[in-house]
Parts: structure tokens; C-alpha cells; sequence
């Protein structure tokens, strides 16, 4: 039976949060992984001591899962409350967080201002994903739900390649006006704002009665309600185990890429930010709606099983390049982190539907979100610290801690893969 398109009600929602996501990706691409580690590898190369740099990288790097360590406290604030509202306020103050990073001084204080800036910024992101997680749960229906919301990803997504681009190329042309792309960049989140007063939530009252129907009055999520999520829910346990594995390793090989592509390889800026955020991005026009039309033909534990070993394709390709010292392959493995990149996004806003009822939707999204900032605080530095450590032994030993995050994806990717086999037995697809 062939399935169903969205209903006019939900595409004119849709359109309602096309533009102002697309303008909140201008602002997000400035405080988002590698385009702002390289920001900060280059604007405090000489600064600081390279180790310390190199921290700040991963520290960097990181920080979009470390912030998400915050989303109960978002989880608990946006419970029973009005969402659009909300999320225009998260949205302004993330303008305005994006934007102060542009009076930072360059000087060593003034990398600890931009860390703790970025840091700021990512906390704020993470309550509007977790926001929205409710608001895209409520408007759209889950046979088309990664269709519809794979669009405004994909706006999302442009906009992020227009804000790399530029800052590419000011790096590599005049560097000492990178701080006036945050201000640009802080002005289009406050414009992003505007725009989402027009955001609507369809039935808002239902949405609103089923939060408080699963505990109105009490608390709505800690950290006891993380565990309580894990121990109750066997299946989402062993999914989030092997996302674990799984996302340590994506989240530690970024930082590492970063730094070897200055220190070792020497590329210069605007082919670093190419490699890994502009070619990656713009792949996600192109694949997202093959991995939602997986996505919406079974259960996310199917999915990942699949789509998880793109990333593993993506990072052995970058490794060989690197051990290689070929650079064209580079943007062979920057085309397949775009592929893997398309699919996660799917996997990771939307997988938590699959597990949890309407009410506890953001329940579920935050033991997601939480679990990822925990990975997003001890994978980054771990990595950094690592190459580090071998580069001590020997000069350009370093290279070789590549193959810790490799070997973390690939044991979550086993993982999924099991799972999806106990789940549907080795002869179903």
C-alpha cells in the first residue's frame, strides 16, 4: 500500500518554520564543531601553548554534545508550557550569545571568553532542540514525520554552509575581521526569533494535557528520571549503549581531524572548513530524503543498523588519507561524512519517537541529549589528549589516535546491527 503525503495542515506548519531555521543555521554555524574549532585553532595559534590550543579544540568540538548535559533542566522548564513562545525567547538569547563572541579580545583571555561564549551559546541550542523535539512530535504525523522535518534540516543545514563559507574565506583572506562575523551572525539569530512567532503547534492544549497527564506537579526530568527511562525501557537502554560507543567515536574524531590537518597536513583554513563542514553539508540536501524514506519504512533500531556504517566508511577513508598523506582523498571521506552526517541527524532528532509515548517524548529526548553531553565532555579531550601523548613519544605518532574513535564506531555499529537482528531475526529486511 503506498503511503500517504503529509496532509495540507501539516505542510503549511511546515512552512511556517522553513525560514526561521534556515536563518538560526546562519547563527548556529559559527558555534557549530569544526568550523569553530578551526576559528579557534587559527585565531589563538600563537597565543597560547599548543597543547592548551589543542584542548580548546576538542573542548570546542565538543561543546554541541556537552551542552546537551543541560537538557533536563530545558526538559523541565518547557513541560506543560507553551512552546512556541519559548522557543522565540531560546532562539533571541542564542543570537545574542553568538553574537558577544565578536568583542572577544585576541589575546589569552580572550580564548576563554570565546570557550565560554560557545559553551553558552550550545546550552541554548540545547533547550531549543529539545523544544522543538515536542513542537515537530505534535505537528507531524511519524509516516511522514522524517520527511517533513528532513526539510527544515536541510534549510537548516544551508544555512550553515553560507556561514562556513564566509568564514572560510575570511580566515584565508583577512583574519583579523573574523570577529565581526559573529556579530552578523548574532543579529540573524535575533532575526530567526522574529520569525518563529509565527510558528504554531497543532493542538497545543492536547500536547500540553498529555506532559501533565505523565506528572503534573512532580518533577518532570532529572536524572532519576534518566535512570528510571533506562531501567523501565530494556530497548532504549541497548540503543542508547551502543549510541554511546557509537557517538564517542564521531564525537572525538572531529577535534583530532582539526588538529592534524594544521599541524601535520598544514592545510590551509578555507580547505579545512571545505573538508569538514561545507562538503558535508551540502550533502545533506542530497541524502537526507533517502535516509528519511528509510527512516519512515520501519523502527529507528532498523535504520541505524544501516546507516551507522557510513560513518565507519567515512572515518577508515579519512584515516587512510591521513596516513597516506594523500589530501585528495580527504574530500572523498568528506562526501561520506556528508552521507553519514544526513542520516544521523534523522537518527538523532527523531529516533527517541519510536520508544516513547506523546507525553514522554521530551522525556526521552533528554536521557538522549544528556547521554550525548556526557559523551560530549570526556570524548573531545580524551582524543585531543591522546594525540597528544603520542605525539610526545614520537613526532607524528599522533596520527595513530585515529584509530580510537574508528574502533569505538565500529563497536557501536556491531551493536545496532545486533540489535536489528535479535529484533526482526537474521532473515527479515
Amino acid at each position: 500500500m503506498k503511503a500517504r503525503g503529509p496532509s495540507q495542515l501539516a505542510l503549511a506548519l511546515y512552512r511556517r518554520e522553513l525560514l526561521p531555521w534556515a536563518l538560526a543555521g546562519c547563527t548556529l554555524g559559527l558555534v557549530e564543531g569544526a568550523t569553530a574549532a578551526v576559528l579557534v585553532k587559527r585565531g589563538f595559534a600563537d597565543l597560547v601553548q599548543p597543547e592548551v590550543l589543542n584542548l580548546a579544540v576538542a573542548f570546542v568540538s565538543g561543546s554541541p554534545a556537552l551542552a546537551n548535559m543541560t537538557s533536563f533542566l530545558w526538559a523541565n522548564l518547557a513541560h506543560g508550557r507553551e512552546k512556541v513562545r519559548l522557543l522565540v525567547w531560546l532562539l533571541a538569547v542564542f543570537g545574542v550569545a553568538v553574537g558577544v563572541m565578536g568583542l572577544a579580545p585576541r589575546a589569552s583571555i580572550g580564548l576563554t571568553f570565546t570557550l565560554l561564549a560557545v559553551l553558552a551559546a550550545r546550552v541554548i541550542w540545547a533547550g531549543v532542540l529539545t523544544v522543538r523535539a515536542a513542537v515537530w512530535s505534535s505537528n507531524y504525523p511519524r509516516a511522514n514525520l522524517a520527511q517533513i522535518t528532513g526539510r527544515i534540516v536541510v534549510a537548516t543545514s544551508a544555512g550553515m554552509v553560507v556561514t562556513a563559507a564566509i568564514a572560510g574565506l575570511v580566515l584565508q583572506t583577512q583574519p583579523q575581521q573574523a570577529s565581526r562575523l559573529y556579530i552578523v551572525a548574532g543579529v540573524t539569530g535575533l532575526l530567526a526569533a522574529w520569525l518563529c512567532r509565527r510558528v504554531r503547534v497543532r493542538q497545543s492544549f492536547r500536547l500540553r494535557q498529555a506532559e501533565q497527564g505523565e506528572g503534573a506537579g512532580a518533577e518532570i526530568f532529572s536524572l532519576k528520571e534518566l535512570r528510571n527511562v533506562l531501567r523501565t525501557d530494556p530497548d532504549y537502554r541497548r540503543f542508547m549503549t551502543w549510541q554511546a560507543l557509537y557517538g564517542a567515536g564521531n564525537l572525538m574524531i572531529t577535534g583530532q581531524l582539526v588538529i592534524l590537518f594544521t599541524d601535520q597536513l598544514h592545510l590551509p583554513a578555507a580547505q579545512q572548513v571545505g573538508m569538514l563542514t561545507i562538503v558535508p553539508l551540502l550533502c545533506v540536501p542530497l541524502f537526507t530524503p533517502v535516509w528519511a524514506r528509510l527512516f519512515d519504512s520501519g523502527h529507528v533500531i532498523d535504520f541505524r543498523a544501516r546507516q551507522c556504517w557510513s560513518l565507519v566508511a567515512a572515518m577508515s577513508v579519512a584515516i587512510a588519507a591521513i596516513f597516506l598523506g594523500y589530501v585528495p582523498l580527504l574530500w572523498c571521506s568528506a562526501l561520506l561524512f556528508g552521507v553519514a552526517t544526513a542520516g544521523a541527524s534523522l537518527g538523532w532528532n527523531l529516533g527517541h519517537n519510536d520508544f516513547a509515548s506523546l507525553g514522554k517524548a521530551q522525556h526521552y529526548m533528554g536521557v538522549n541529549v544528556t547521554l550525548t553531553g556526557m559523551r560530549g565532555l570526556i570524548a573531545p579531550p580524551l582524543g585531543a589528549l591522546t594525540y597528544t601523548l603520542l605525539e610526545r613519544q614520537s613526532a607524528g605518532a599522533g596520527r595513530y589516535a585515529l584509530l580510537l574513535p574508528l574502533g569505538l564506531t565500529v563497536s557501536g555499529a556491531i551493536g545496532f546491527t545486533r540489535m536489528k537482528l535479535a529484533r526482526t531475526g537474521p532473515l527479515r529486511t
